[in-house]
């Protein structure tokens, strides 16, 4: 216990990878401000830097389902292809991406929040219940670290660390639920059922099967949603 009051906000960052329990417990006996600002932050900085890479083939592929829609007339597609290249260098995603990632965080910690407190019978204060869900989002790091060279080297953002990757691509509702399992969301889904595990004194494959069910809620409404996105 005396190691978990003593770990620093780097080595709680450091160990969420390998000893997340530890990082969770030192969480659980004292949360300050920059346990929930500091890996926001973390994410919000590496996203960022990603922007200029992934931004030109975001928008070559958004032209290429323009040109090839059959919804939209010669003109409409001029006006949208305008309006892309206006778009471009501008500094919103900047601006949004943090944000973004913010809101993100308060949802997610939010859903755990309640999880832990109602489905669970559990009880604690949000704070580190949000400080958990901060330092199990920076697995969206390395998710980045490792997607975006290779939608570089690709050139392409269909890339996928899912089970998307064992079937052909198409615009079925079983293909983009493949897509959403994806693995290093299913890593967050292991952190978030620890952290709960920690912070509210339980067994982890009690939280786990809990945070699991909503992860797979979440997927079937996200694959369901991307049906009805057409251009």
């Amino acid at each position: 216990m005396t190691e978990a009051i003593e770990k620093s906000v780097f080595a709680k960052l450091i160990s969420v990878f390998w000893e997340p329990s530890a990082t969770f417990k030192s969480l659980k006996i004292k949360t300050q401000w920059f346990d929930i600002v500091l890996p926001i932050l973390l994410v919000a900085l590496v996203s960022i830097i990603s922007i200029p890479y992934v931004t030109p083939i975001a928008i070559e592929q958004q032209k290429v389902r323009i040109e090839k829609s059959e919804r939209l007339s010669d003109e409409q597609k001029e006006m949208a292809f305008e309006r892309i290249d206006k778009q471009a260098g501008s500094i919103i995603p900047y601006v949004s991406t943090p944000i973004s990632i913010a809101i993100k965080c308060v949802i997610i910690a939010l859903v755990m929040w309640f999880a832990g407190n109602f489905l669970l019978g559990g009880e604690s204060k949000f704070v580190p219940v949000f400080a958990m869900t901060t330092y199990a989002c920076l697995i969206d790091i390395i998710a980045i670290v490792v997607k975006v060279p290779l939608m570089v080297s690709q050139q392409t953002m269909k890339v996928y660390t899912s089970l998307a990757l064992f079937f052909e691509e198409s615009s079925t509702f079983l293909f983009r639920f493949m897509a959403t399992l994806d693995i290093f969301a299913l890593w967050k889904v292991i952190l978030l059922s620890i952290g709960l595990g920690v912070i509210y004194d339980l067994k982890t494959a009690k939280a786990f099967w809990v945070v699991l069910l909503l992860w797979l809620g979440y997927c079937v409404m996200a694959s369901l949603l991307g049906g009805l996105v057409k251009i």
